[in-house]
């Protein structure tokens, strides 16, 4: 009776001692050190603590990586501005000079310097860090190749045709070319962000994205008609919705998920807003506060913080553009803005109960 009563304190023991293994030091003396104080409590006997040993000691050590941000991965992200910045000052102080050729040849160094820098980032150092920083060479190269076709197009005449307003100086009206340019753009942001699934990369797709909406509204004229450019808008966001369920599932790919939530939602927002002022467009005012609910909704339903931030940040400034149209000159704009104030909280209270459930589904 004693041997039976002995043998299942053991077997408790080992399942306690399982169950702590998570919790256990990595080092082998201090793992020594906490089977010593465990037995010396009478939590484990001398064989439950060898078989414990025994099993740490066999099992391969987890990989350290950091997660934090290292110098080389902060000195890449400003290697990609430092590149923008001089390729685009040379671009534009120096544009006629450059001629045809020469704009071709200095946009098309900086989409291969984007790539071919991202991915020898990747290949000295295969970290966390490292794909982070991958991914700045990458977006650089996604806005790069946009501005190519986008010169390409307009240099060539594809899709250009003469000015609206003829005045001295008035240059082609390029709108055409810009749009065939960003949905190629669109293309191959996609294609580096089904490859990478980095957050840098989502937002530089989605950039891009949106440029051809702006730019397809004013090639067709649908500036006329207020709902006519919202779909455009429209359309785009669908996109970025479909990309965030699809290119980025996995591990690893939580920020470009929830960047490209994100983009689901405040653009399409904001410009029904500014269409909303069309003599047709007073529905578009209401639209916009009916995305914002959506987006919430979808927060809820997917547990997205990229939807909830979304949502509060397009509530607000639907909440304020409508109190100023409307209650500037009444008490009705202080009341305004107590429901702009509680709308903030209440997105901050939502966000602290879908934030856990985000790092729940990211670490799975």
């Amino acid at each position: 009776m004693m041997v039976a009563m002995q043998d299942k304190q053991n077997e408790e023991n080992v399942e306690a001692g399982d169950k702590d293994q998570a919790r256990l030091p990595a080092t082998p003396s201090a793992l020594k050190d906490q089977l010593a104080a465990w037995q010396a409590a009478g939590v484990v006997d001398v064989a439950t603590a060898a078989r414990i040993e025994a099993f740490e000691g066999a099992r391969p050590a987890a990989p350290q990586g950091s997660t934090g941000i290292s110098v080389g991965e902060v000195i890449a992200y400003i290697g990609s501005i430092v590149l923008l910045v001089g390729v685009g000052f040379l671009y534009g102080t120096q544009y006629a000079a450059l001629g045809p050729a020469g704009r071709l040849i200095l946009i098309g160094l900086v989409v291969v310097a984007g790539l071919a820098a991202g991915e020898l980032v990747r290949r000295a150092g295969a970290t966390a860090a490292a794909r982070r920083a991958r991914s700045a060479g990458w977006a650089v190269a996604t806005i790069a190749a946009t501005a190519w076709f986008a010169e390409a197009f307009t240099d060539g005449h594809i899709l250009t045709r003469p000015p609206q307003y003829v005045y001295l100086g008035a240059a082609d009206d390029a709108s055409g070319a810009v749009m065939l340019a960003a949905v190629i753009g669109f293309v191959i942001g996609s294609l580096l962000l089904w490859r990478t699934g980095a957050g840098l990369v989502a937002f530089a797709t989605a950039g891009v994205a949106y440029t051809a909406a702006g730019a397809y509204d004013s090639y067709f004229q649908t500036t006329s008609n207020a709902w006519g450019s919202e779909s455009s808008w429209l359309a785009v966001a669908l996109a970025m919705g479909l990309l965030s369920e699809t290119l980025t599932r996995g591990h690893g790919r939580l920020w470009a998920r929830e960047v490209l939530r994100f983009a689901t939602i405040v653009p399409p927002a904001f410009v029904a807003l500014g269409f909303s002022n069309m003599s047709d467009g007073g529905s578009l005012e209401y639209f916009a506060g009916f995305l914002a609910l959506v987006a919430f909704g979808l927060a809820y339903i997917r547990s997205s913080a990229g939807y909830a931030i979304a949502g509060g940040i397009a509530l607000f400034v639907v909440v304020n553009e409508v109190g100023f149209r409307h209650f500037a000159q009444s008490v009705g704009f202080p009341v305004v803005l107590i429901a702009s104030g509680i709308t903030l909280f209440a997105v901050a209270g939502g966000l602290f109960g879908l934030l856990p459930r985000l790092r729940k589904r990211a670490s799975v």
